[in-house]
């Protein structure tokens, strides 16, 4: 499946979501990976929106950064209305 430029662009603004959540709590994407049983690789790939991120890794980030995964749909929404 080849992806297209939404898919791209959208992978982008949820890996900088949560780039910038992981870095606000001080943490390494190594200590990220190893809380969630990953590789860095996988963190970095996600988080520069190389890789789709999936659901249940999603959740799991989320947790790990004890933030709300409807905060990371409400900022992309709001992102989207303002063009910031």
């Amino acid at each position: 499946m080849r992806k297209n430029n939404n898919d791209a662009s959208f992978n982008t603004a949820i890996g900088k979501w949560l780039a910038s959540k992981r870095e606000e709590k001080k943490l390494s994407q190594q200590e990220v990976a190893d809380m969630l049983k990953v590789s860095k690789t996988a963190v970095s790939y996600w988080e520069t929106g190389k890789r789709t991120i999936y659901a249940v890794n999603m959740m799991n980030y989320c947790e790990v950064l004890g933030v709300n995964p409807q905060d990371l749909v409400s900022d992309l929404k709001n992102k989207r209305k303002t063009g910031k």
